[in-house]
């Protein structure tokens, strides 16, 4: 036993030594000891100079009595003390560097210190301290101070708990010594950084933290600001985690039971601080404050499910592990089902962290749905064409990960609610929202089919009883097969769900909602792949070259052989097509080379109809004649159409009618009892509104089979297309509804590339689309070029302009909802009058220029590239919306070229059209022609102009497209110009970003690119009103 022990003491003041002599129990001076009575690495603590200060201390008297003395220290400040703590931590290692006796000289209190310091300097170093602000002296200190994660604090809880009794009664709050201790720690071990050179200085705040100096700026503000910031890292602290493990492999449970399905399942409560790993629950090994923080999160998660109160469970822990916990449960197989399917989705709702074995995470489930031909051999040999109504048979395969169930794995993992299955001897967890879904799916597949073999066979029974009660020779094997058949369909609905009978429109339907929600993948043939939205799209795939007939009197281009052999194939299985080749790709011969091919084979049982635009109802029987000069074709077009029987009688002496739209919707009760062979539809997107009644009558018409032709498939919403492909093939793409929730809504208002893309997947099939802009379909069309010429307003034009908008501007004030919306669209239409002539908006009468000066610049270059083309011997189209403005340019153009320049709109006559489109395309026809956008954009062959002007901007980059694609298509020599005029700083300067927002929907849906329809709201107009331009 020593005779001298070395103290130490912590007070507010900092750490104090002194030397007390253990016989008598007297504090001393340190020269009263022996030299060698302390280690050596203590002597330069031990001069009696430096124990001067006189420390008022509670001891103890050997009798045990508490007394109050006055004793002579020697202090050292904070920052002095984690030095000499330091000094002597090489007594926390064994070592020759101090003897056993010299050891033994410390006393406890000091070694406690000296490990205390120890172990906050490693908390320090690796890096478990945070930032906190003191008012002192009247002054804001920046501190370090311990991190309040679980080990740090379980840590300091243990080292409180074991501190000997005289540092407790002389400190009553022990925590301050690790505050105290882990700044000066820290700011030693910062102080060469202090010090260092910077290209820069540091901040305010880091200065004061490294050098233990007051901010210059501190306040209430900032002290708020770090909590609140050190809050957010505590506020994930002393996590409860429960993790479910899987049973042992050895489990006692199930091997004594002999069945898996009794295994126990471990489900540890651990606890984990900010993102350590979780950690046991153990009562010895953390402080009461986190033990009862603990408690009440254990007690919320009981509140969710009784579960997990170890109270209540009968099964306990196989063996003692390291890992157990003392609030772990142990569930049965049935309870651990319940646990995943009810409790954890209630308790991730509270905010619990519940953390289930790592493989089962990893396990999609994937339904796939294999289809083939009918068995049945009575049943296959009256269909000898696919068709949506075609029947096959289906069965349900469905995986988990990467391994196919077998029947009797199906049918466990289906019935399972949680989707917890022993899958060929591990545990697997399926996705079971895929698995809800999936059966969901199985289930309507079922009933689908169970409704049609019932209502098959009571159609079989009622026919042997009427045969069995007239007494119908053979009316007894009838009567055995019924028997037979409804043997089978008990069997079978009593059986699994996973077989059955459907048409392949059912089948399609389910498609169509699983592509919406949770996507089946179909196998079988390649075409009832694809009908069904699969990767192989029909149009890319037509099974054989069908060879033209002698008719034909063209030459067919690659593409358009393909055209033909694919709506040939389309038509023989009863499948309605789209084709949506770009404008001038020859849509009208593909469909011309079909109808000759049909008639050359025997096939056509009935006339087609086609419906098409006025403009071009006149072109359709030109080129009919033109390359299938054997088609009887009959025109139902003018007030001096055939009616009644007559109208029958001629019908059925032609091959091909052709009427219009207009036509179609006054003529109904007369076309539609009519039984076509079928109906085509030329510019569809003129049913792109359903509710028009040329569409509903267009839609009536009765058919074995529809085409529909159109250059733009979708023009400004998805929906267009929808009605497109349900006039082909109805119910394909779903309800109206149905189709805006799930895909339009997903598509252009999240802009959602995964639906898009199982959108193209499902029209595909039914869609042919090719591009003129690719070389492998036509590599000899001539050049398009396109240019915005900006132009600049006239005085007149500007003053008529601003007059316009201010007046708005104060009207939009006192307007709200349609009312405000009205008087927008309204004002979009009067600025373009204004941008395209003065004359136009005021409707006066007024002449095109006044004095030899123009009043419109639009006007003004339209005349210098009508110079240029006259120039270089070209022609030109000049397309407006606006019939008005077209009256004014027809005489001034007239008067200007010394020629009558033709003016196609929608009051001009068929007759007319025909015989402006004529002349215009002779020799000698005029250099110019005005058209209407509507009227002139469609249909027409005006490939003797290679210059296209744009007066006026349309909100639809389609429209322009098709108008400019009359002289850009097929048979035009010459490389085509299109110009393309907007007004500088109005309204129309922002209309091209509009449209580039436009023109790549259709090819995102179908095939061409990427892009988003773009709507412009009224307000959104309105703010771009405002005139920023400057008037010449």
């Amino acid at each position: 036993m020593p005779s001298f022990l070395l103290h130490g003491l912590w007070m507010p003041s900092g750490l104090h030594l002194w030397v007390e002599q253990v016989e008598g129990r007297r504090v001393v001076l340190p020269s009263s000891a022996p030299e060698d009575a302390f280690p050596p690495a203590a002597r330069s603590l031990l001069d009696d100079r430096s124990y001067r200060h006189r420390l008022e201390v509670e001891l103890r008297t050997p009798r045990g009595r508490s007394v109050k003395l006055r004793i002579p220290t020697a202090a050292y400040a904070p920052e002095q003390a984690v030095a000499v703590l330091s000094q002597l931590s090489f007594l926390l290692h064994p070592g020759a560097a101090a003897t056993k006796d010299q050891r033994a000289a410390i006393a406890p209190d000091l070694m406690w210190l000296i490990q205390m310091n120890a172990g906050l300097t490693r908390f320090v170093r690796a890096g478990r301290v945070v930032p906190k602000l003191v008012f002192e002296d009247g002054q804001w200190w920046p501190h370090w101070q311990l991190a309040s994660g679980l080990g740090e604090r379980g840590w300091l809880a243990e080292m409180i708990a074991a501190a000997p009794g005289i540092l407790t009664a002389n400190n009553r709050a022990l925590e301050e010594i690790a505050d105290h201790l882990v700044h000066w720690i820290a700011s030693g071990l910062l102080a060469d950084l202090a010090q260092s050179t910077r290209p820069y200085p540091w901040h305010d705040f880091a200065s004061s933290l490294m050098n233990s100096a007051p901010l210059r700026r501190g306040g209430p503000g900032l002290l708020r600001a770090i909590n609140d910031w050190k809050d957010s890292i505590t506020a994930v602290d002393l996590q409860m985690v429960l993790i479910v493990e899987e049973p042992p492999r050895d489990d006692p449970a199930s091997e004594e039971a002999g069945d898996p399905d009794d295994s126990t399942w471990p489900v540890r409560v651990q606890v984990r601080s900010g993102t350590d790993a979780p950690v046991p629950i153990r009562g010895e090994d953390l402080d009461r404050s986190s033990v009862e923080k603990l408690r009440m999160a254990q007690r919320r998660a009981i509140g969710v499910t009784d579960l997990l109160d170890p109270d209540l469970r009968t099964r306990r822990a196989a063996r003692g592990e390291e890992r157990n916990g003392d609030w772990d449960v142990y569930l049965s197989t049935s309870e651990i089902v319940d646990f995943i399917a009810t409790a954890v989705p209630k308790l991730q709702s509270q905010g619990f962290t519940v953390m289930l074995p790592k493989a089962w995470s990893a396990y999609e489930t994937k339904a796939r749905l294999e289809t083939s031909e009918l068995k049945d051999p009575a049943v296959g040999a009256t269909q000898s064409h696919f068709g949506l109504e075609k029947l096959v048979e289906y069965n349900w395969r469905m995986s988990v990960g990467d391994i196919e169930l077998t029947d009797e794995e199906m049918e466990q993992l289906v019935k399972s609610k949680s989707g917890l299955i022993k899958l060929r001897g591990e545990w697997v967890m399926a996705d079971t929202s895929a698995l809800s879904k999936i059966n969901s799916y199985m289930d309507q597949l079922a009933e689908t089919s169970k409704k049609r073999r019932r209502k098959e066979l009571e159609k079989a029974a009622a026919l042997a009883e009427r045969a069995r009660a007239q007494g119908q020779p053979g009316w007894e094997a009838l009567v055995d097969d019924v028997e037979r058949r409804r043997g089978e369909f008990n069997r079978e609905v009593a059986g699994p769900q996973g077989l059955g009978e459907v048409t392949l429109a059912e089948l399609r339907q389910l498609a169509l909602e699983s592509m919406a929600e949770e996507p089946v993948e179909f196998t079988g043939s390649t075409w009832h792949t694809a009908l069904l939205g699969g990767t192989d799209a029909l149009a890319t795939k037509a099974p054989q070259r069908v060879e033209l007939p002698d008719t034909v009197h063209a030459e067919l281009r690659e593409y358009q052989r393909r055209g033909v052999d694919w709506l040939y194939w389309m038509s023989r299985n009863n499948l309605g097509a789209v084709l949506a080749d770009d404008m001038g790709l020859g849509k009208t011969l593909q469909l011309l080379a079909l109808l000759a091919v049909e008639h050359e084979r025997g096939e056509a049982a009935a006339p087609t109809l086609v419906v098409a635009p006025t403009s071009v109802v006149g072109n359709w029987a030109r080129e009919a004649d033109k390359f299938v000069p054997s088609l009887r074709v009959l025109v139902h077009h003018g007030s001096d159409r055939l009616r009644g029987e007559e109208l029958a009688a001629r019908v059925a002496e032609s091959d091909l009618v052709v009427t219009s739209y207009g036509i179609v919707g006054r003529d109904f009760d007369e076309l539609g009892k009519i039984p076509w062979d079928r109906v085509v539809l030329d510019e569809a997107q003129a049913i792109k509104n359903s509710a028009t009644r040329a569409s509903r009558a267009a839609r009536s018409l009765p058919s074995r089979h529809r085409v529909a032709l159109t250059g733009t498939p979708v023009e400004n919403r998805l929906s267009e297309m929808r009605s497109i492909l349900d006039f082909c093939n109805p119910g394909v793409l779903g309800s109206t509804s149905f189709f805006r929730n799930h895909f339009a809504k997903a598509i252009e208002r999240e802009h959602d590339e995964v639906m898009t893309e199982r959108l193209r997947l499902l029209t595909a099939p039914f869609i042919l689309r090719r591009l003129k802009t690719d070389p492998t379909i036509i590599d000899d069309l001539p050049e398009k070029s396109e240019q915005i010429i900006t132009v600049e307003m006239s005085a007149e034009q500007a003053a008529l302009y601003k007059a316009l908008v201010e007046d708005v501007q104060k009207r939009l004030e006192h307007r709200e909802g349609i009312a405000r919306r009205g008087l927008v669209l309204a004002t979009i239409t009067r600025i373009k009058q204004i941008c395209n002539h003065p004359a136009q908006y005021l409707g006066d009468g007024s002449p095109v220029t006044i004095k030899g000066r123009h009043r419109s610049g639009k006007v003004e270059e339209l005349m210098r590239l009508l110079d240029e083309a006259i120039e270089t011997d070209q022609r030109m189209l000049i397309f407006t919306q606006y019939k008005a403005f077209g009256d004014i340019l027809v005489p001034y153009l007239s008067e200007r070229l010394g020629e009558r320049v033709p003016f196609l709109h929608g009051g001009v006559t068929k007759t007319g059209r025909d015989t402006m489109v004529a002349h215009f395309q002779s020799g000698d026809g005029p250099r110019a022609m005005i058209l209407s956008l509507k009227a002139g954009g469609t249909g027409l062959n005006l490939t003797a102009a290679s210059m296209v002007v744009h007066m006026d901007r349309w909100w639809n980059p389609a429209v322009e497209n098709q108008a400019t694609d009359r002289a850009f298509r097929i048979g035009q020599q010459k490389d085509v110009a299109v110009y393309k005029m907007i007004t500088a700083g109005t309204l129309e300067e922002s209309i091209q970003d509009i449209l580039d927002g436009k023109t790549e929907l259709a090819g995102a849906v179908i095939g061409e690119g990427e892009g988003w329809i773009t709507e412009l709201g009224p307000e959104q107009l309105a703010q771009l009103m405002s005139y920023r331009g400057r008037e010449k």
